[in-house]
């Protein structure tokens, strides 16, 4: 089911906890360095406004410690987390309305923006409260007025003209800045839980799918010939299988008949199906289950071994049953390319028949090349006939290779590009003389060499047999 990030709800719960840690660490940041700036600022009212600098450092020293001892406190007490800034801020605002109040119109103009950074901090609660703005606001105002009706020696002009109009506005309009920044922050806060949850969410469903895949490929596996019955059947042979994504649109495929006192006949295919991953592999899985039932239907119905083409007719009209392939346009072209070889020990034969794929045989040190029919297992536009089968008299030592297009289309190298089937066919001539099991190696080795850092594009099947 598709998720909209959104229609995702958040508890407004959490948003308000993100919120609060996010406004403690710049709380528990602002509160210590307040008190160390409140008492070093003592150093430039000595040169300021020396006739003031001690009052100004007792006070100073009275209000740190008052805000910072609340603020140390907090936790034994269960104090809010927001007061011990809101007190440190109302601990301030006193502390500068008395100083304000008693400066001469020079030293007020010098201390102008110092008292805005601290009105700013009026601002700032709002990360808290809106209410707590509001009520440092007002609480500076009345404390400045009263301070100076009691204390200043300047007219209300003087005091107003030389920076507290100003003050008061800053303060004013911090609030509203920052009101409005808490609401972005709300909102950052908001979409960033929501893309967590939504990650969360396709977390969940990747995992889910991704497990259902993996026990995909465990009923896959289980449809393919096991390695070692595969031994059992030749010689020789080696099977070297590498799905691209968990599950393969590759296949490969072996069967016998076996009748007594006789000897056996052995099927062997290589399949490639239209798609990768789990579209390819349902067709993959299809494909298996097909070619067994095929190879014993013919048998009994007609007490012959069919030919390899006779298996692929069979096989061609057995899919578009399936797949319910009519020939109309629009419809689905599903279907899987195929190199299918039997070996008939009992008459020295080998049958080969292909949709598009090959098959390789090295006798003797020479490369002779097979080539499938030009049409697929599956609907196919164009003339429809039998498929090919190809009669050969094997020699011992004979070997014999099927292969998917996945390793010559592998990109790497220096450049980047293919590897190609010309290539494929001059490492298969250079390895056929060695042992089975080490020809799958070699192969590996060099796919790996190729590939380099790119990614594997395909599906990769090869199967060697040595007659």
């Amino acid at each position: 089911m598709e998720t909209h990030y959104q229609d995702i709800s958040v508890d407004s719960e959490v948003v308000k906890s993100e919120i609060k840690k996010i406004a403690l660490l710049n709380h528990n940041l602002a509160i210590r360095v307040v008190a160390i700036l409140n008492i070093l600022f003592s150093i430039s009212d000595y040169f300021t406004i020396p006739q003031h600098w001690q009052s100004f450092l007792v006070l100073r020293f009275i209000i740190t410690a008052i805000f910072f001892s609340i603020y140390l406190l907090q936790d034994r007490f269960a104090i809010p987390v927001e007061w011990p800034a809101f007190i440190a801020y109302l601990g301030c605002i006193v502390e500068n309305s008395y100083m304000y109040s008693v400066m001469d119109a020079s030293t007020l103009q010098k201390f102008t923006f110092a008292f805005i950074a601290t009105f700013i901090g009026a601002g700032m609660m709002a990360v808290w409260r809106l209410s707590f703005s509001v009520w440092a606001v007002i609480v500076s105002l009345i404390l400045n007025a009263s301070f100076f009706l009691l204390l200043s020696p300047l007219s209300i002009e003087e005091y107003l003209s030389n920076g507290a109009f100003l003050t008061m506005m800053v303060a004013i309009f911090s609030i509203v800045l920052i009101h409005t920044r808490y609401n972005l922050t709300l909102k950052e806060v908001t979409s960033r839980l929501k893309l967590e949850v939504a990650s969360d969410e396709i977390a969940e469903k990747n995992k889910n799918i991704t497990d259902s895949i993996k026990y995909a490929k465990r009923i896959q596996n289980a449809m393919l010939m096991p390695t070692e019955n595969i031994k059992k059947l030749t010689a020789e042979n080696f099977v070297l299988f590498k799905p691209k994504d968990i599950v393969s649109g590759d296949f490969y495929w072996f069967d016998k008949i076996e009748r007594p006192g006789e000897e056996n006949i052995i099927f062997a295919a290589v399949a490639d199906c239209t798609g990768h991953g789990v579209p390819g592999a349902l067709m993959s899985m299809l494909g298996i289950s097909s070619l067994s039932e095929i190879v014993k239907e013919i048998e009994i119905r007609t007490n012959r071994i069919p030919d390899a083409a006779e298996i692929l007719n069979e096989l061609r009209t057995k899919i578009k049953i399936s797949l319910r392939q009519t020939g109309k346009t629009g419809e689905q072209k599903d279907g899987m390319d195929i190199a299918l070889c039997m070996i008939d020990y009992r008459n020295k034969k080998l049958h080969f028949a292909g949709a598009y794929n090959p098959m390789i045989l090295i006798r003797n040190g020479n490369l002779i090349e097979y080539k499938g029919d030009r049409m697929p297992i599956g609907i196919h536009i164009g003339t429809e006939k039998d498929f090919t089968n190809n009669k050969i008299e094997y020699q011992l030592e004979d070997v014999v290779y099927l292969f998917s297009d996945g390793f010559a289309d592998q990109f790497g190298g220096d450049d980047g590009r293919k590897f190609l089937i010309k290539n494929l066919k001059e490492l298969l001539l250079s390895i056929h003389h060695e042992p089975m099991e080490k020809q799958k190696i070699l192969l590996e080795e060099t796919l790996e060499n190729w590939k380099n850092n790119y990614e594997q594009v395909d599906d990769i099947s090869i199967i060697g047999l040595k007659i």
